[in-house]
């Protein structure tokens, strides 16, 4: 992206109306002189419908986004193995920890899910406020992975690591699938709120009966008074500030983010209808549950563990300049595939990120 809107900025044409990207997108558009404030091209109304749900996007008094969805943690439980089993839900994060020991000793085979790609870093590390990621200001960022809150995330994992009940796979990896999800062998994981739509459900993919799946609100770690998420995606829409129609460009990501006839009704190629995702938009979201919240395929209503947790996504983490979660899915995810080891994996990841972070300019702490 940042090497396209370079060639734009030289040849001085070019420049699409609207970006659709990930969340960083924001900060890497920003400093590419690629990103419009957003204010006054649309009615008050709309920034009110977005107040809850947008707050991504907010700087310096200003909006340059609009945020499509929110992708906060829950804990997705398969409500039938739960009860073949004779567990409950965990409440805190030792408990899941409980959980996963008692699995790898009376139920070898079974899943508490995968760490790959982003899961353990929107599933464990950023609920957990490990400081890996956490811009300061525009231009210091802390990466500190030795930090506490980062070692008893990477200590709580370690043993399911070991044992096999916590993947070092992406959940979506063919051997992933094969293995936990298509032999529906995954107890519950931790995974953001569009898991059910677009991992856990579909054909193609673990293809775990109805009836089986809903979501539970995620546990607390030790010490905490919040039970945090993180968030794994969550997309946004920019406007170029050379569009020569930035309001009908934004007119089309509030099209995207609250029209009924895309959040609901669309067909996608799979046969689905809707997004999978969790609408920012209020006026989308209610869209959304009225369909989530009656679907059949779910054991129990999954949408109030949504609601809650889509208030907790833990705020100190900011847009950044570089790509961090390039580098989380890369770095992080092979080193943590090809040692085993979470703690290494992750103070390699640092490394990686630090240098990025300091090629941009920024101040980088490590304590």
């Amino acid at each position: 992206l940042v090497q396209k809107v370079a060639l734009f900025n030289r040849v001085k044409k070019g420049w699409p109306d609207v970006v659709f990207g990930p969340p960083n997108d924001v900060s890497v558009l920003a400093d590419a002189g690629n990103v419009l404030a957003l204010d006054k091209f649309a009615p008050a109304a709309f920034w009110k419908d977005m107040a809850a749900g947008n707050k991504w996007c907010q700087s310096g008094g200003k909006t340059w986004c609009v945020k499509n969805d929110l992708a906060q943690d829950v804990l997705w439980v398969n409500t039938k193995l739960m009860k073949d089993f004779g567990y409950t839900v965990p409440k805190t994060m030792d408990d899941f920890a409980k959980i996963g020991a008692d699995i790898a000793k009376n139920h070898p085979g079974y899943s508490l899910g995968a760490l790959g790609s982003q899961g353990m870093y929107s599933g464990y590390l950023w609920p957990s406020q490990c400081p890996i990621n956490q811009a300061t200001s525009s231009t210091a960022v802390k990466i500190a992975p030795t930090s506490p809150k980062c070692t008893r995330a990477t200590s709580l994992v370690q043993p399911m690591i070991e044992s096999g009940v916590l993947s070092t796979s992406a959940p979506w990896d063919a051997d992933f699938i094969k293995d936990f999800g298509q032999t529906n062998k995954v107890v519950m994981t931790i995974g953001p709120s569009w898991f059910g739509e677009f991992v856990i459900k579909p054909a193609s993919s673990w293809a775990v009966p109805a009836g089986q799946i809903t979501a539970a609100e995620m546990p607390m770690w030790a010490g905490e008074k919040v039970n945090y998420s993180g968030e794994w995606g969550g997309g946004i829409f920019t406007v170029s500030p050379h569009s020569k129609y930035p309001k009908e460009a934004l007119a089309f990501a509030i099209f995207m983010v609250s029209d009924k006839r895309n959040v609901t009704d669309v067909v996608n190629p799979d046969g689905s209808k809707g997004a999978p995702t969790f609408p920012a938009s209020a006026k989308g979201n209610a869209y959304w549950k009225a369909k989530i919240s009656a679907d059949p395929w779910y054991s129990s209503n999954p949408y109030p563990a949504m609601l809650a947790q889509s208030t907790k996504i833990f705020s100190g983490e900011k847009p950044v300049s570089y790509d961090s979660n390039g580098a989380m899915e890369g770095t992080f995810a092979n080193a943590l595939k090809k040692t085993k080891n979470a703690q290494s994996a992750l103070v390699e990841f640092a490394t990686y990120a630090s240098n990025l972070a300091k090629q941009l300019g920024y101040k980088v702490t490590s304590n």
